[in-house]
């Protein structure tokens, strides 16, 4: 069971690098405005996707059968409504290689906190199905409702949020064939749910994900994101793997190294809350110089 960091919400704290940096190398003087809100994702244009056959999709069931089964079934998974991780994040960024410390809250079916620690300073993101936004060195800033729904659509493509909808009728699984990963022949597995769609890539002896692919819509556009996910570790009865590197648009540009994964540690809503930044205190009046 990957505990997969979204993509999409490293890249938006990247983004902010320069501007972070920036802000924190301004002189002492009156806070300054929010940054301008980001572009609003442009949707995708609709691709043509082939309807699967009645056999993939009998084929498709049966492979995501397995691949729960080896999670410890359907009422085990069901057991899981929120998950958190803390890793270390290499990026490559406009400026080099960024190492920063990560950590993701996440509660199911609708919610994700993470927090970013880089040599600049701190930011967190949030998105619930009520808003998303981010929080900076100097200011808070609503993220457009296009950037939300790409976040919140990340938190549908989790592997065990999809594990506990095997009796959806709005989850679709197919089969797709297989592919050479390494030494391993993979079952490739199309899975579709509530407007979020992932490619996986299986073993076909653990059944635990080897790869998966998705197309995601942030601040540049449309980009293909491939996830290889390895070095799988037991996390209370539930393989999660602690390492994966990304490309994006066939180049890679992150690794993730987990250091720490907790299965339903509980989570504070406070912290899904928008939080009000501090009022500076009032300049005081110039003093009077004396009278000549």
């Amino acid at each position: 069971m990957p505990v997969r960091q979204p993509r999409l919400l490293l890249a938006l704290a990247i983004g902010l690098v320069v501007a972070a940096r920036a802000a924190a190398q301004t002189p002492a003087g009156p806070p300054p405005a929010a940054a301008a809100p980001a572009a609003t994702p442009v949707p995708p244009k609709p691709t043509p996707v082939p309807t699967p056959s009645a056999q993939a999709l009998k084929e498709g069931k049966e492979l995501f059968a397995k691949f729960v089964q080896a999670l410890g079934g359907p009422e085990k998974a069901r057991k899981v409504h929120d998950v958190w991780t803390r890793g270390l994040v290499t990026a490559k960024t406009p400026e080099g290689d960024m190492s920063m410390d990560v950590q993701t809250s996440m509660v199911f079916p609708d919610r994700i906190s993470q927090q970013v620690d880089a040599p600049f300073g701190r930011m967190a993101m949030v998105a619930t199905p009520s808003g998303a936004f981010i929080v900076g060195p100097n200011a808070v800033q609503d993220l457009p409702p296009g950037m939300k729904e790409e976040l919140l659509r990340q938190v549908r493509r989790i592997p065990l949020l999809l594990a506990q909808k095997i009796d959806d009728p709005k989850l679709v699984v197919a089969a797709a064939g297989t592919e050479k990963i390494g030494d391993v022949t993979a079952r490739i597995l199309d899975v579709s749910y509530e407007g979020a769609s992932v490619r996986w890539y299986l073993d076909p002896t653990t059944f635990r994900i080897v790869r998966s692919s998705h197309t995601s819509v942030g601040p540049q556009g449309e980009a293909v994101i491939v996830s290889d996910y390895s070095d799988y570790k037991i996390v209370d009865g539930y393989p999660v793997a602690f390492h994966l590197e990304v490309a994006t648009n066939g180049q890679k540009d992150q690794t993730l190294a987990l250091e720490e994964c907790k299965i339903n540690p509980g989570v504070e809503p406070k912290l899904f809350e928008k939080p009000a930044m501090p009022t500076p205190p009032p300049t005081s009046a110039p003093t009077a110089g004396p009278t000549k």
